[in-house]
């Protein structure tokens, strides 16, 4: 057992006698002539007094009242039960605190339920311990760094709020690895034995194997809950028909066991526009298509008339504002499929010529090469179909190209393939080529990707690796809406960076009109955000962790909208893990945190209360009875 209180404290034990010497005391008193004593006979048999002093007897009183004060002092120098050896720990607690964790379970969320259990940790700290709390869900953050001190300790879990954005632990391992481990002489790293990290999560966490070489985890799960139907995919483009409106797409997933169905309503600026039932299967999604008729620009809110215990992904917005028209340069020697491809969008100003006659040129929204290269091209946004960028990283494989690549996978998540499903697509011939370290690979064959998305600061430039003749891809739907999702993303790219729907937890640029210097950024809780354009043509927002709309003052042009949404599926999906993996190490999780050392002075406090209520009780039937 140890104290957690200075042992200095243990010098109270001194009062102990004076206890004693009121015992051996005589009481003093003035004699007073009265008719008898017989009444007060009980009540005076101790305490008659002749001299200072008297042989100290055993007395029942004397003794509980030296164990009530022994027990006093006890519970003042707070004693803890060691149920290990583990002094001079160091504790990591690492608490989730992403979208998911503001799940309802009962009357609390569970961001609440861990903060709890991370006090009960807490509390299993002796003297010789430290402890430091981290926070994590798109990024890590440390809250509170090493200390013994609770109060520290609890007012940083106090200070914890929720995110709502992605979960992911890629950035711990960077800070967990000083902690965790030790360096010997020759630069390898040694596991330090003596740290335990303890994960307080639903599970619902990527970037886990950055806590392989993590020693000592435990995983402390967090929550019950697992129904819920969200809205997890929103987007807002003009319709592919000939009539002037926009449709709005919007996925409905359902993460439990059972079917469930719902109605979904759109409304734009505050007036109820359609609404539509879907039932959704268990764990499956489906798509509701609005169209907004002659409605051609507001603030769209699409809202799921469904209570569950996980309200954030019940309703997104996004906003509906005409683009300007797009300008698109076509260097070919002829593709009748892309300029059909583009001409479908009535915002698309198309024009060709022969991949002699290019000259780089900044004047359009999009350039695209077909089947042809170039040896220079400025800033901008690009297209290559079956050729190479002229720029660094991109080069030729060996060998060169590769017949009848196969599909293994493509990016679902990136506007770019939004809604394009690949699994049918066909391709005679593509290339083999290397790519920049930083380049997204969008479709990917065994051999080579077949789609490279690569982006600058000044360019943003897609690699088609094959020959669209050479494919079925053109008789394919992905083809139209890929070219589509092409055109909406360089177009938001060239022009102001308008994009209708933003997911939390994305830099979002602010672009300012040409006599603006300054923008105020208003978040949906109502915090603000000030940029100054002294210098620089472009702002850019980072703080963009609560769903909502954001609102952009600027001090010249009209203000702007920025609709912040979820759009998670790993959130919404919010069933606890019962184990997560560890770089293939599973660690099973626990309803609470195992306590190596817990303080007992409470149990102390509540016996010296009981002896002094027995102490009462027995002076008061010695006096009075």
């Amino acid at each position: 057992m140890t104290f957690l209180q200075s042992l200095w404290w243990a010098g109270l034990f001194a009062l102990l006698p004076a206890i004693v010497v009121m015992y051996l005391l005589k009481l003093k008193r003035r004699r007073v002539v009265i008719p008898s004593t017989l009444l007060w006979r009980r009540s005076v048999q101790d305490l008659v007094a002749n001299s200072p002093f008297q042989k100290l007897r055993n007395n029942l009183l004397l003794w509980l009242q030296l164990l009530f004060l022994a027990l006093l002092i006890l519970a003042f120098l707070r004693p803890v039960m060691k149920l290990e050896n583990q002094s001079g720990r160091t504790l990591i607690l690492l608490i989730d605190n992403s979208a998911s964790m503001q799940t309802l379970e009962g009357a609390r969320t569970r961001l609440e339920e861990a903060t709890d259990k991370a006090r009960a940790a807490i509390d299993s700290l002796s003297s010789r311990d430290e402890a430091i709390v981290v926070t994590f869900s798109d990024r890590t953050n440390i809250v509170q760094t090493l200390t013994s001190d609770r109060a520290l300790l609890d007012a940083a879990l106090d200070s914890i709020e929720a995110r709502d954005v992605d979960t992911s632990l890629s950035e711990a391992g960077l800070i967990l690895q000083s902690l965790t481990s030790t360096v010997d002489a020759e630069g390898a790293r040694l596991p330090r034995e003596s740290t335990n990290t303890i994960v307080f999560s639903d599970g619902v966490v990527r970037g886990l194997a950055s806590l392989a070489d993590v020693p000592n985890v435990e995983y402390i799960r967090i929550g019950t809950s697992a129904e819920n139907l969200g809205i997890t995919g929103l987007d807002v483009r003009e319709s592919f028909g000939d009539t002037i409106e926009y449709q709005i797409f919007a996925s409905v997933t359902n993460a439990g066991g059972e079917e469930e169905e719902a109605l979904v309503e759109l409304q734009i600026d505050g007036q109820v526009l359609d609404i539509k039932s879907v039932a959704v299967p268990a764990g499956e999604t489906q798509a509701v298509v609005f169209a907004t008729g002659e409605v051609q620009k507001g603030i769209a809110s699409v809202r799921l008339d469904h209570k569950d215990d996980f309200p954030l992904d019940d309703s997104v917005v996004a906003q509906i504002v005409p683009p300007g028209e797009i300008d698109v340069l076509l260097v070919t020697s002829g593709n009748p499929f892309l300029e059909e491809v583009f001409s479908i969008d009535p915002r698309v100003r198309i024009s060709v010529i022969r991949p002699t006659d290019y000259t780089p040129r900044e004047d359009y929204d999009v350039v695209v090469f077909d089947n042809c290269g170039t040896g220079d091209i400025p800033a901008g946004n690009f297209l290559f179909i079956n050729s190479l960028p002229p720029v660094p990283g991109f080069a030729a494989g060996d060998p060169e190209t590769v017949d009848n690549p196969e599909i293994i996978d493509w990016n679902r998540v990136h506007p770019l393939t939004r809604f394009a499903n690949f699994e049918e697509v066909l391709i005679g011939n593509a290339l083999v080529y290397e790519t920049p370290r930083s380049a997204l690979h969008v479709v990917e064959a065994v051999e080579t990707d077949l789609i490279t998305l690569y982006e600058t600061e000044t360019q943003h430039i897609v690699v088609v690796g094959f020959d669209i003749f050479k494919s079925y891809w053109p008789l394919d739907v992905s083809f139209p809406i890929f070219m589509s999702n092409l055109i909406e993303y360089f177009a938001g790219l060239s022009q102001a960076g308008f994009r209708p729907v933003y997911r939390t937890g994305q830099t979002i640029p602010i672009y300012p009109g040409d006599e603006d210097q300054v923008a105020i950024v208003r978040t949906p809780s109502g915090k603000t955000v000030e940029f100054s354009f002294e210098g620089i043509s472009t702002a850019y927002l980072t703080e963009t962790a609560e769903a909502g709309m954001y609102e952009v003052d600027f001090d010249k042009s009209p203000d702007r909208y920025l609709p912040v949404n979820l759009l998670s599926v790993e959130e919404s999906m919010i069933g606890p893990q019962e184990a997560i993996d560890i770089g293939g190490r599973e660690v099973v999780g626990t309803g609470e945190v195992v306590r190596t050392n817990q303080e007992v002075w409470h149990w102390f406090a509540l016996a010296a209360l009981l002896i002094m209520l027995a102490e009462w009780l027995i002076y008061c039937r010695r006096t009075f009875m």
